[in-house]
């Protein structure tokens, strides 16, 4: 028996139809990053060589998009770089440190600004300074992070299907 190429075209395309029009009960996480946006202003200077933590909150990831830095470093020397870095960890792992190190200003050379587009995940965050170049005499800067908070909580899953839904609960004898 021949099958009607018509008809397994209409089959199809009902198929289709349903899957678009009904689709499984899946429960997707909201893209609204404006629901949870994060900005937060850290300042470095030479002073504290150290690094500054960001309070993330519990059970929250934080994506950081932007990095903007703005300051100013001064050496007697010939030629400082400050550098900010940002020191990230995800889950209680390993760190990993990203280096911003911005230009001088062409009318001010001891004046730095930066902008910087970036995609970094932080479940813990520190920020701190650093150069290259002579010692500075000195640095600071204000640094400010943009991003988004993730909810890392389970989120309800799928549930199962109900009975009668292609679920077979007894074998017929």
């Amino acid at each position: 028996m021949r099958s009607n190429p018509i008809l397994r075209a209409f089959t199809l395309a009902l198929f289709a139809s349903l899957a678009v029009l009904a689709p499984a009960r899946l429960l997707a996480q909201s893209t609204d990053h404006a629901l949870n946006a994060f900005q937060v202003t850290v300042p470095v200077n030479i002073n504290n060589f150290v690094y500054t933590p960001v309070t993330i909150p519990t059970g929250q990831r934080l994506v950081i998009q932007s990095v903007s830095l703005s300051g100013a470093a001064t050496t007697t020397g010939g030629y400082v770089q400050p550098i900010v870095i940002l020191n990230t960890s995800i889950g209680g792992g390993s760190t990993n440190s990203s280096y911003f190190a911005p230009n001088p200003s062409v009318t001010d050379s001891s004046q730095y600004y930066g902008q910087y587009a970036t995609t970094l995940y932080a479940d813990k965050l520190g920020v701190g300074p650093a150069f290259a170049g002579y010692t500075p005499n000195f640095l600071g800067f204000n640094v400010v992070i943009t991003g988004y908070l993730v909810d890392l909580t389970p989120v309800q899953s799928c549930p199962p299907p109900a009975v009668g839904e292609g679920v077979v609960t007894k074998f017929p004898r």
